[in-house]
Parts: C-alpha cells; structure tokens; sequence
C-alpha cells in the first residue's frame, strides 16, 4: 500500500468516524428516530466505496494522467448507480425507515464525496502540477 493510500485510509477512518456520530445526533436528538436498521452498515459501506474507488483513482493519476477525466467520471456514474440501488433496495425492504434512512444516506454521501474531491484535487495536483479541468493555454 502506498504512502498517499495509507494516509487516505487513516483520514477517511476518521471520516466515517465524524460521520457516525452526526448521524448518532441527528437520528437521537434531532429527529428521534433513534436507530434505525442500516444506519452504520450504510455509513461504513459508502465509506468503503470511497476509498477502493480513491485508490483506483489514484493508480490511474499515476499510470495514465490522461485517463483521468474518463475514469473519474465513470466511477462517480457507478458509485451513484451503486448508491441508488441500496438505497431502493432498502426501500423495498424496511420502507418503515425509508425517509431517515434516505436523509441520513444523503448526509453521508455529501460528507464523503466532498471529502473524496478535495483529497483527489490535491493529489493530482501534486503529482501532475496542475488541476484537472484546467488548460494551459500558450501562445
């Protein structure tokens, strides 16, 4: 595992961490929900997408910079697909939850997916110099 993975694995442990305890307050004191079945399954389970399409992402910054763009935008379409899926088949299953499930889902999801597109920008920029979507333009 390399030294970038590593340290995206600790920090979106810490992640899934601050995620867990927002939902632990918004689902007890906010709304009174309470728990609810698939709570910390689906915090763990996006967290867990995030960081093997994190690292898939950065082998392909490293290998072929230029793969770049279509690679990103092909998981983000997946994971999406992926997302949309449990969250219908949740639905279908619990719908006594499906509003609370739904809302803390889409909690999660944002949290994770700001934090996977700052930490990409970065490392992109730093092993390529420049920010994707970016063009230099010279005369």
């Amino acid at each position: 595992m390399r030294k970038e993975s590593k340290q995206f694995f600790i920090v979106s442990l810490a992640v899934t961490v601050i995620a867990m305890v927002i939902s632990w307050f918004l689902f007890s004191y906010v709304f009174e929900t309470y728990d609810f079945p698939g709570r910390i399954i689906s915090i763990v389970f996006i967290g867990s997408v995030t960081y093997f399409s994190h690292v898939w992402l950065m082998k392909t910054v490293t290998d072929r910079p230029k793969a770049f763009g279509r690679v990103f935008m092909i998981q983000t379409a997946g994971k999406l697909f992926l997302y949309m899926a449990c969250i219908l088949g949740y639905l279908v299953f619990c719908k006594q939850y499906a509003i609370p499930f739904t809302f803390q889902f889409l909690i999660v999801y944002l949290i994770f997916a700001i934090f996977e597109v700052t930490s990409i920008l970065k490392f992109v920029k730093s092993n390529t110099g420049q920010t994707p979507g970016n063009t230099k333009i010279t005369n």
